[in-house]
């Protein structure tokens, strides 16, 4: 999937010859840990809660009178809306970061966090650990003070499911949100059957959390009786279609998770499959 959703409108921006108090102060009233540092309408640098405490305070310096352009960290490595998650989780294990501005014709039009990423389980647990681990070196990651609530996390959690679904109905063109929840869920089922554990496992934690539960009952493969025609039948009872209509799903559906998981564990899902399921990925 596409960074195409952390462009944002509104954008916390100062520029180079602001202070470092007013970088704390704008971090304060937004509640994010960094602030983007813009020049004639190009990103120059950034500024964080950790360059301010310790470039500043650590220095003692004075917040009043220090310019962010003499803390802030620069260049800053960006990204394009049209990069993918696995290009920001790349971008940040390389570059021990955990914030990348999102650049489009040479404009800030966003940002995307390690928290973002997570939120929107979007990256999985063992790649969160890489980023981590990246930064050991260099002091650990700046604490953020965005601390969701549970309600929050929820909300999150039901929006992202929710995305997956209407994505699902868009390539099927099926009426009914329903059926697209029961489409998903139909395949993903058999799939994670047609797995061994380990692997079925891996492919789980990939997925919206809202979908796990309701897959881990199926870890009891591999099940070689699932087959392409097996999916296609369960399709055609599940959703009351003909036979040529339940390969077409199956195979826009497939698609929806092989862009949903990263290309590795795409690449190890197939190899445990049979090649008439090979191919509805391919």
């Amino acid at each position: 999937m596409t960074l195409k959703l952390y462009v944002t409108p509104r954008l916390v921006v100062l520029t180079p010859q602001a202070t470092a108090l007013e970088a704390a102060r704008a971090m304060e009233n937004n509640r994010i840990g960094a602030v983007m540092v813009v020049d004639k309408g190009r990103v120059v640098g950034m500024v964080t809660d950790r360059d301010l405490s310790i470039k500043v305070i650590g220095q003692e310096k004075d917040p009043k009178s220090t310019p962010i352009k003499e803390v802030m960290s620069s260049p800053v490595v960006t990204l394009s809306p049209r990069n993918t998650h696995e290009d920001a989780v790349k971008l940040m294990i390389e570059t021990n970061v955990r914030r990348i501005p999102l650049v489009e014709d040479d404009r800030l039009v966003g940002i995307v966090t390690l928290d973002d990423l997570i939120l929107d389980e979007a990256v999985p647990i063992d790649q969160v650990a890489s980023v981590v681990e990246a930064q050991v070196g260099e002091g650990g990651p700046a604490l953020s003070v965005r601390t969701p609530s549970r309600r929050r996390s929820a909300a999150r959690a039901q929006a992202t499911y929710r995305r997956l679904i209407k994505e699902v109905q868009n390539v099927t063109k099926l009426d009914e949100v329903e059926q697209a929840e029961k489409a998903l869920q139909t395949t993903l089922a058999s799939l994670v059957r047609r797995l061994t554990p380990g692997e079925a496992k891996d492919l789980i934690s990939q997925l919206p959390s809202l979908l796990q539960p309701k897959l881990k009952p199926e870890l009891r493969g591999p099940d070689k009786d699932v087959t392409r025609t097996s999916i296609e039948e369960n399709l055609m009872k599940e959703l009351n279609i003909e036979k040529s209509r339940a390969s077409e799903i199956l195979s826009a559906v497939c698609n929806v998770i092989a862009q949903s998981i990263s290309p590795g564990e795409l690449e190890d899902v197939r190899s445990q499959l049979p090649r008439e399921l090979q191919e509805v990925f391919a």
